[in-house]
């Protein structure tokens, strides 16, 4: 895993693409965090409203191209703590691993359903179970720059799960966005 310079602590990025407050567009944000879940930075795009015309023409593909093309690839390539991989909540964001160098892990709770999506190419899944009996365990699908970065990256989120909930991250991160919203009436 790529380390922080500053510190040499291992980081790690959580993306979610939601919808916005009003429902008519999408919001996305990234934060990074330590091997602990402290944040160390976080970025949030700025609302996108797609037209009916746009709607009508990307069809089922929209909130792809947006959660992909739009939003995750753009808010990666801000951030000024690069790592190699990204933990996302959407099968479809595994789709970034094409776009920006990086490898792209999603994740939910055992027990919970993900939307599935045939078309994904996945390279790996699992089940992450944390030593702690104060962590649940997660599944996990994930999609890697080269086959000798799985290893690794599965072993590194053993680590975090061992010390912090994954899952936890995008419910912090989905507040934050919610508390943006009610700051500010652009993020609404």
């Amino acid at each position: 895993m790529e380390e922080q310079k500053a510190t040499g602590i291992p980081i790690v990025g959580f993306l979610v693409v939601e919808k916005t407050a009003t429902e008519d567009g999408y919001i996305a944000a990234l934060m990074v965090t330590d091997n602990r879940g402290y944040p160390l930075e976080f970025k949030a795009s700025t609302p996108i409203r797609p037209s009916l015309v746009q709607k009508t023409l990307y069809g089922g593909q929209l909130e792809h191209f947006i959660g992909v093309e739009l939003c995750g690839k753009t808010l990666l390539q801000q951030a000024a703590r690069k790592t190699k991989l990204i933990l996302v909540s959407e099968r479809h964001l595994l789709d970034i691993t094409d776009q920006v160098n990086v490898n792209v892990v999603a994740l939910w709770r055992a027990g919970e359903s993900i939307k599935v999506e045939d078309k994904l190419k996945i390279v790996s899944r699992g089940t992450i179970k944390p030593t702690s009996s104060t962590f649940q365990p997660v599944v996990y699908e994930g999609r890697f720059i080269d086959d000798t970065d799985e290893k690794e990256v599965i072993a590194f989120l053993q680590e975090c799960a061992n010390r912090f909930d994954l899952v936890e991250a995008f419910e912090r991160i989905r507040s934050a966005l919610k508390l943006l919203a009610q700051e500010d009436p652009r993020y609404a």
